[in-house]
């Protein structure tokens, strides 16, 4: 188990900074590169919990909680943008992080004014201050993490029409493995 997620935890900030130092980026790099980020943050976090220092630092407890609704945004605007040809994003896009911003929002108090003891208490689920909204997240990021990957398929399945539709050789714009990656 550790040695995956150190292997994790080393690709993803590898490929993210090598992604994110890429000269000539297009706007997908940046979405990619910071996912991959945001995913060797997230994987640390387990980590740091496997080897127990959630305990020792307890003001660690929760920090990457909210990263699951991270995920599918980033997925489904990768997807979005591998399809379009624009150089950034657009002021709606920023909503799609609204649940995982809602998510700190509502564990300021547990970060701010909970004492380490207490926070080791909640983590270990001797509290339960946080237990109704432990389980709202879990089912939310999982029904998150569903819907944008049907949006995201259909999103490419809508790509994939227009592209018969106006090119007779389509092999050279074929995103197959974006698919396959969804699925």
């Amino acid at each position: 188990m550790i040695i995956v997620l150190n292997i994790g935890i080393v690709l993803s900030f590898f490929l993210g900074v090598l992604l994110f130092s890429k000269k000539d980026k297009a706007l997908t790099d940046n979405i990619l590169s910071t996912w991959l980020i945001v995913i060797g943050i997230h994987l640390t976090g387990y980590f740091l919990n496997y080897k127990g220092y959630w305990d020792i630092y307890p003001h660690l407890v929760g920090v990457t909680a909210p990263f699951p609704f991270l995920y599918g945004p980033f997925l489904f605007l990768y997807v979005k943008y591998s399809i379009k040809s624009e150089k950034q994003l657009q002021k709606r896009d920023y909503f799609h992080f609204a649940p995982a911003l809602i998510c700190y929002l509502y564990m300021i108090p547990f970060y701010f004014f909970y004492t380490a003891e207490e926070k080791v208490q909640v983590d270990k689920g001797l509290v339960d201050d946080y237990s109704v909204f432990t389980t709202i997240m879990l089912i939310s990021a999982i029904l998150s993490g569903i819907s944008y990957s049907v949006l995201s398929y259909q999103k490419l399945v809508q790509r994939k029409k227009i592209v018969e539709e106006n090119f007779s050789d389509s092999n050279h714009i074929d995103m197959n493995w974006l698919r396959i990656a969804i699925l």
